[in-house]
């Protein structure tokens, strides 16, 4: 690096000014402003943007659903179940499969049955969710409630709610009136829109998806004014409609529906002042000049973006996960990248995911030419009550991979598999099952580049702090 010397000062006195920039130098200037704001508002507004591009889909999803009376099968809403006279605000949609290689949300689960709603508080007012008594073998089940920026602040299942049926009440930010005496409990969002997720894990015996289908009836939503009696309310949905979002290329337009859904659903007061001084971005009036310099801003949001993500620490081939994901808090830079890798992510009190693309000698993780990998567990993950581990096989596009026996994740609870003496797990990945691994064993892999994720569902503090990590993948010679 060059070092400063007093003909060619790489910077000027600090603390000094200049008040006699040419026209030219102050518009310049300018520029690299509203630049510089429009870079850090185009972060900054990414897991907004992406709740209601979710959201925006899912109203579409329901109504074209519930208008054709089967569910869609394409589409970026393929899956979408919507009822016909039920609204799409306030109502579950139970997606009655599990994820498959037809499935284009990235990463997705292939262990439970998702469901997911949306509510907007200030036009449904508090909402009651009602959750079924625990199935009897007291397996995993989880309903996680997220703010309008992709943070967890609620969960409801065993690990937090037990095993009992019971209704909570779900309140906006500005509730003060006194709970009813019903309630088991009352959650309250910071933002008026909310985000629900419902995971059921599905068991390996014939039949147990059927009983996970109907159990699952008994998961309700009703707004607190039909839950006393009160008349449904007749909810809008045409300005939470966007068109097709994911297509979007238009910085102003992505910008400024960024800041119309931080109007309806502010930041915490200490993230104000950013937001008041990031909205300086749109503030380029006829200018052509600001204007470019507000798409330029966008393209290298993208690129901090892009290389956050590309250049995300590993540890033994494996990500190594950001320690507050899902939690609100200064950490811009991190949840929207979270947010763009795997929307909708649980905190680490509910969830840690681990993904591996690289072997343990570093090398990129590749089925080409009858290669086989084994994935070792000395013993099982260390996790809590109600808890279970999956690994997921992945292409390099973060998709499920199509094979023969369609098999997408497994786990130690899949019959037929084989554990060593000492009680040790073996997973084994290839395109092709090796000789002498148990069917059971094998995840099926593409004939090249590939990705595997593992999901550790109520980790123990020893995963949470980083003292239990997975063994790497080893390429079985």
């Amino acid at each position: 690096m060059s070092q400063p010397d007093a003909d060619h000062p790489l910077l000027a006195p600090i603390g000094s000014f200049r008040a006699d920039l040419a026209v030219d130098e102050i518009r310049r200037a300018d520029v690299m402003r509203v630049r510089s704001l429009a870079t850090w508002a185009a972060i900054k507004l990414m897991p907004g943007f992406l709740f209601l591009r979710q959201r925006s889909e899912f109203i579409q999803g329901w109504e074209a659903a519930a208008a054709t009376g089967a569910s869609l099968t394409s589409g970026v809403s393929a899956g979408a179940v919507g009822v016909a006279g039920k609204p799409a605000l306030g109502s579950w949609m139970m997606l009655p499969n599990l994820t498959d290689e037809r499935t284009q949300t990235i990463l997705p689960m292939n262990d439970s049955l998702y469901g997911a709603a949306q509510v907007e508080l200030d036009r449904l007012g508090p909402v009651v969710i009602g959750v079924p008594e625990s199935l009897p073998d007291r397996r995993y089940w989880s309903i996680a409630l997220l703010d309008a920026f992709m943070n967890d602040f609620a969960h409801l299942g065993p690990k937090w709610s037990g095993y009992d049926a019971g209704e909570y009440l779900l309140v906006g930010p500005d509730w003060e009136a006194e709970a009813p005496s019903w309630a088991a409990g009352v959650l309250r969002s910071p933002t008026v829109s909310v985000c629900l997720y419902n995971r059921v894990l599905v068991g390996y015996a014939p039949g147990d998806i059927d009983a996970v289908r109907d159990w699952r009836q008994g998961i309700t939503l009703t707004t607190l004014a039909e839950r006393e009696g009160g008349a449904p309310r007749a909810v809008g949905t045409a300005d939470l409609v966007h068109g097709d979002l994911r297509s979007l290329v238009d910085p102003y337009r992505f910008l400024r529906l960024g800041f119309a859904h931080l109007d309806r659903n502010p930041p915490p007061t200490e993230d104000l002042w950013l937001v008041a001084l990031l909205r300086g971005a749109l503030d380029f009036g006829e200018c052509d000049e600001l204007r470019a310099a507000v798409g330029d801003g966008v393209k290298d949001a993208q690129l901090i973006l892009d290389g956050q993500i590309s250049g995300t620490p590993r540890r033994d081939g494996w990500t190594v996960p950001f320690d507050h994901v899902a939690e609100q808090g200064p950490y811009v830079l991190e949840q929207a990248v979270t947010q763009l890798r795997a929307i909708g992510s649980n905190d680490p009190a509910e969830a840690i995911y681990l993904f591996a693309d690289r072997d343990a000698e570093g090398e990129p993780l590749d089925g080409a030419d009858g290669r086989v990998y084994e994935l070792r567990f000395a013993a099982p993950p260390p996790l809590d009550d109600s808890g279970f581990w999956s690994l997921t096989m992945y292409g390099p596009d973060s998709l499920l991979v199509p094979n023969p026996i369609n098999r997408y994740s497994t786990r130690i609870s899949r019959p037929g598999f084989v554990l060593e003496d000492e009680g040790s797990a073996t997973v084994v990945m290839a395109a092709r099952l090796p000789e002498c691994v148990p069917e059971a064993n094998w995840l099926p892999a593409p004939p090249g580049a590939f990705q595997v994720g593992l999901r550790l569902y109520y980790p123990s503090a020893a995963i949470r702090d980083g003292s239990w990590f997975p063994p790497p993948v080893r390429r079985a010679r």
